[in-house]
Order: C-alpha cells, then sequence, then structure tokens
C-alpha cells in the first residue's frame, strides 16, 4: 500500500504541473502521514536537511560556475576557432565543429544545458548564415550538448557517485570511451547527411593557421587534462576539482582573455546559484523518497521477482534501458537518478554488474532523455536558439538519436568500453 501511495501522489501532483522536487516532497509527507501516522511530522524535514549534508554536491555548485565562466568569459569562442580550423574544410564543417567543440566544453562544464547554452548561440547563428537548415543547426547543438554528462567531469556521475558509493574518478575515467564513441558516431552520421545535402564548406586552414589557433585556444584546451589528471591522479578530489576548474577558468577569462568584467561575474554566480539551487532542493526531496523505498525494501523485492522469474542477465538489462528511456523523456535527468537509482542499484548488484558500469549506463538512458520528447529540455532550448519549432527539431534529432541509442546497447552489453579504462589506470 505504501508505495501505491507514494506513487499516485507523486504522479498526480506531477501532472498537476506542480515541479518535480515539490512534487516528490509532498508525496513523500503525504504517503508518510497516510501510511505511518505513528512517525513524528519533523521526520521529513529532518531528512531533507540530511539529504543536503553532502560535502559532495560542492562540487556540483562549483562546476556549475566553471561551466557559467567558460561561456561567458571568451574560452568557447576560442574553441569554436580551433575546430573550426581542424575540421571546417569538411563537407558541412559546422556540424563537424559543433560534436568536436561539444567535446572539449563537456571536460568543463559537465552540464547538457550548460553546454547547449555556451555553444548553441554563436553555432546556429554560424550555420543558419551560411545556409543550413535551422532544424538541422539545432539538432547538431542538442546532440553535441549530450556529451556534457558523459565526458568528465559530470554532475550527474557525482550524483550517482553520493547515491552508490561509487568511486568518482572511476565513473569520470569510466565515461570518456564511451563520450568519444558517441561523438564518433554524430560525427559520422551527420557526414552522410551533409553529403545527402550538400551543405558547405570552409576553406582549408593552412598549417600556420592551425598552429596559432592552437596557441590561443591552449589554456582553454587546457582545462579539461588539468581536470580529469588532477582526479585521477589522487592530487583533488572531485570537489577540489570543481574548485580547480572554476578557479582556473576564472584565470583565463579575467587574466589572459580579459573578455569576464565585474558585471558578468556577478551575471555568472547567479545563474550558477539557480542551478545549483535547483539542484539542492530535489536532493533534499529525494531523500525523504528515497528513504520510503529503503524502508519498503522495493529493489530488494523487485531483485526477488527478476531472480524468481529466472530472466537472463541480456533480458533485465534490456527491460532496465526501456524503462530508463521512458523515464528520461519525461523526467529531470537528475530526478530520475535521484529516484531510480536507490530501485535499481540491487537488482544490478543481483546480476553482478559493476557499479560503475551501472552508473555509465543509467548516465547514458537518462542523457538520452534530454533529446526525446515530449519533455526533452534541449529540443526546446536549441529550438528557440535556431527560431524554428520544436517539431522541426525533433524530425531533424531522428538519425541522431538513432546513434545514440546503437552506443547506449553497445556500452550496456560490452561493459569493457566502460570499465577497460579505470582498470587499465588501477593496475598501473
Amino acid at each position: 500500500m505504501t508505495i501505491s501511495v507514494l506513487l499516485l501522489a507523486f504522479l498526480a501532483l506531477a501532472a498537476l504541473g506542480i515541479p518535480l522536487a515539490f512534487a516528490m516532497l509532498g508525496a513523500s509527507m503525504l504517503t508518510l502521514l497516510v501510511t505511518r501516522p505513528e512517525l513524528p511530522v519533523a521526520l521529513s524535514a529532518q531528512l531533507f536537511v540530511s539529504g543536503l549534508d553532502t560535502p559532495s554536491l560542492l562540487a556540483v555548485a562549483l562546476f556549475f560556475l566553471a561551466g557559467e565562466f567558460m561561456a561567458a568569459g571568451g574560452t568557447v569562442a576560442r574553441i569554436l576557432s580551433f575546430a573550426r580550423s581542424l575540421v571546417g574544410h569538411m563537407r558541412g564543417g559546422l556540424g563537424q565543429v559543433g560534436v568536436v567543440s561539444s567535446v572539449v566544453v563537456s571536460g568543463v562544464s559537465g552540464s547538457s544545458v550548460a553546454d547547449a547554452a555556451a555553444i548553441g548561440p554563436v553555432l546556429i547563428k554560424s550555420m543558419r548564415d551560411e545556409g543550413y537548415p535551422a532544424p538541422l543547426a539545432a539538432s547538431i547543438v542538442a546532440t553535441g550538448a549530450t556529451l556534457g554528462p558523459i565526458i568528465p567531469p559530470s554532475i550527474l556521475m557525482i550524483i550517482y557517485a553520493i547515491l552508490s558509493g561509487a568511486s568518482v574518478g572511476a565513473l569520470f575515467l569510466a565515461g570518456i570511451v564511451p563520450g568519444l564513441l558517441i561523438a564518433a558516431g554524430l560525427s559520422i552520421a551527420f557526414a552522410f547527411i551533409a553529403h545527402r545535402r550538400q551543405l558547405p564548406r570552409s576553406a582549408r586552414a593552412t598549417f600556420e593557421q592551425i598552429t596559432r589557433l592552437a596557441v590561443h585556444s591552449l589554456l582553454a584546451l587546457l582545462a579539461p587534462v588539468i581536470i580529469i589528471v588532477g582526479v585521477r591522479a589522487g592530487v583533488f578530489t572531485a570537489t577540489e576539482a570543481g574548485a580547480v576548474a572554476t578557479a582556473y577558468v576564472l584565470a583565463i577569462s579575467t587574466l589572459f582573455y580579459r573578455e569576464l568584467g565585474l558585471r558578468g561575474l556577478l551575471e555568472c554566480c547567479v545563474r550558477a546559484a539557480r542551478g545549483t539551487s535547483v539542484v539542492m532542493v530535489l536532493f533534499g526531496a529525494s531523500k525523504v523518497f528515497a528513504w520510503i523505498i529503503a524502508e519498503e525494501q522495493i529493489g530488494l523485492q523487485i531483485a526477488t521477482v527478476i531472480e524468481q522469474a529466472n530472466l537472463n542477465y541480456w533480458m533485465v538489462l534490456l527491460c532496465i534501458n526501456l524503462v530508463l528511456l521512458v523515464a528520461g523523456a519525461f523526467l529531470d535527468p537528475i530526478a530520475a537518478m535521484i529516484i531510480f537509482v536507490p530501485v535499481l542499484l540491487p537488482i544490478a548488484a543481483t546480476l553482478g554488474i559493476d557499479p560503475v558500469h551501472f552508473g555509465i549506463i543509467l548516465t547514458l538512458n537518462l542523457t538520452i532523455g534530454l533529446v526525446t520528447p515530449p519533455v526533452g529540455i534541449l529540443i526546446f532550448m536549441t529550438g528557440m536558439m535556431a527560431n524554428t519549432p520544436a517539431l522541426n527539431v525533433i524530425r531533424a534529432l531522428l538519425p541522431f538519436i538513432g546513434v545514440l541509442i546503437a552506443i547506449l546497447m553497445l556500452v550496456t552489453y560490452v561493459p569493457s568500453i566502460s570499465l577497460a579504462l579505470p582498470n587499465w589506470i588501477r593496475g598501473v
């Protein structure tokens, strides 16, 4: 009865348009009042506050801030220029620039929305000026932005690590190869589209031009390297990496590029604070929600049912992927991660799935939800940037979504794609 009340209340509140954090909190409080009236009312408040008492959440705030500094401080513009010198001469070169730039920008911000906001306005305008169809321009930025939570650092992976106890450093390393596979897949898919549509290409950059732009963007390109190497080498923790990334991007934006003034600095802090506050409220509300799920042992019950049903490893993983893909299409990735980790982690443990590998599966699934209707935020965000209806963006996204799902299946059933790098580094 408890889980029925919890889910029905949550779905009803969400259907009324109440923000997910408050829908989770309201459903949890109602469930406790109805099914566990003997518990003190203050329990919900205590659980909410305990959900915020997690030092690793500071890393989320810091990476939000680093992403804002990167977008406003001239870092992204230099990355785009360097990427254009490398691949701009290809057919539909600006689309390839979008993919390459997304790989680099993802290595700093850890957020899809931050990546799209940083790259989208400049790149979409350039593509439209060169005659690219608006929906295609929007779809390139949207799918490129999905690399944000996959290529380290990743806010979504930090949250999974908090919930599961998995190593943040191992998760960061595990996301590198899947992220590069997605980038390669998107690049190949766009190359076919570009040749079919005969999209324009830029003049090939000379070696001197590439060298000059590489030097100008070197400080920006070093940011993801510093973060990944520092975390893996044990020089600093994930939270300290967020502080290093923020300080580094702030320094190059103000002292070297000199494009971030005091007003811009304050605006970046406000935007980062807003993004962080959303995550904090979600975490607090989810603590109450997750406590009820844990008390009812829902994850263990589902794992027992699966074991009794004698479903094989492949079928269970397929079912998990389908559930997460559907959930990701309706829920914010952070909210979905918070809801599903307590339920699905015991199932993964029953199947003997490495928690790091499982974290990558969850991250990929929920990130795909950002570009799938009806709620996919990147669809509407990039559609507004390109001044084109969301339905047109969805049509243009279909081949790229196919690439994302194909990589998801590959990563799901070939664990070594995720685990080879962290296992190798661990063994060195």
